[in-house]
């Protein structure tokens, strides 16, 4: 029973190291698929500001289809999770390009594009699941306060000189309360709190468990730069990275994503419609 017992113990214990090895190889698969997807998505993103914007939408249905595909298949919940989230980024541009807006004012075309990526981002909240503090989504503590406050106005500079480089048409009729109101406060809930909740809320949480926190942060904010390459300016794409970075920092250390919302809201305020009347 000795040698029995012995002989069984000596087949069953090399199977924890290679099931370890199996996990290891699966996440290195799944980092290898994750850049993949982001030159694919970058691709998609080049056809679609410089080739034909439909065949860009095409490339990033094929890119949907596939992530979906992956992510049911993925043999680990991180990779699943990662998948799954990475799904939005498409998304975004599917829904951009193809929603009819043209009947629409310039303003309401960010609110009409928020309402599929609120949803989307919610069913992908509940799929994985995330929890609040998870994604972020609570006040900072107390000691960063002061950061927060500090990045909240940082929106005001970095609105300026994204401004400087991009040069928008305004959003606003005039410098009035009453023409300002309603495009600041749909760029602040359409741009500033949905697009954090989507990139350093849900892909900063999935993409650090698969890259690890620092080739994660970069991950993302790689992401988020490339579906800015519609601006037709590579300056610009890599001001919004180099922003990405900041802002990812900024939730990694306050695990709150107030800060960073508004920020990002006060900026594209001051490039679409503050420093466009200002700067005629």
């Amino acid at each position: 029973m000795i040698m029995t017992w012995a002989s069984i113990k000596g087949v069953e214990q090399p199977a924890r190291p290679r099931f370890r090895v199996r996990g290891l190889l699966g996440r290195m698969r799944i980092t290898h698929a994750g850049i993949a997807y982001l030159a694919a998505i970058t691709g998609a993103e080049l056809v679609t500001a410089l080739l034909d914007p439909m065949l860009g939408i095409l490339c990033h249905v094929v890119i949907l289809g596939s992530l979906l595909i992956h992510s049911a298949l993925a043999g680990t919940t991180e990779g699943r999770n990662f998948l799954l989230s990475m799904a939005i980024a498409p998304v975004i541009r599917i829904v951009s390009l193809g929603m009819p807006l043209g009947m629409f004012r310039q303003e309401w075309w960010y609110l009409l594009t928020s309402i599929p990526l609120f949803a989307t981002a919610f069913v992908i909240i509940r799929t994985i699941p995330l929890q609040r503090r998870q994604i972020a989504i609570q006040l900072p503590a107390l000691r960063a306060l002061p950061v927060t406050l500090i990045v909240v106005a940082s929106g005001a500079l970095l609105g300026l000189i994204e401004f400087l480089i991009l040069r928008p048409e305004p959003l606003a009729g005039s410098l009035t309360v009453t023409a300002m109101a309603l495009p600041a406060a749909i760029l602040m809930a359409c741009t500033g709190v949905i697009e954090e909740l989507i990139f350093r809320g849900i892909l900063q949480t999935t993409g650090t468990k698969v890259f690890g926190t620092g080739r994660g942060i970069v991950y993302v904010s790689l992401l988020f730069g490339a579906l800015h390459i519609g601006h037709l300016s590579v300056v610009d794409v890599i001001f919004v990275t180099a922003v990405a970075l900041y802002f990812a920092g900024i939730v990694h250390r306050t695990r709150s994503l107030l800060g960073v919302s508004i920020a990002h809201g006060i900026t594209n305020i001051m490039l679409f419609v503050v420093l466009p009347l200002l700067m005629r």
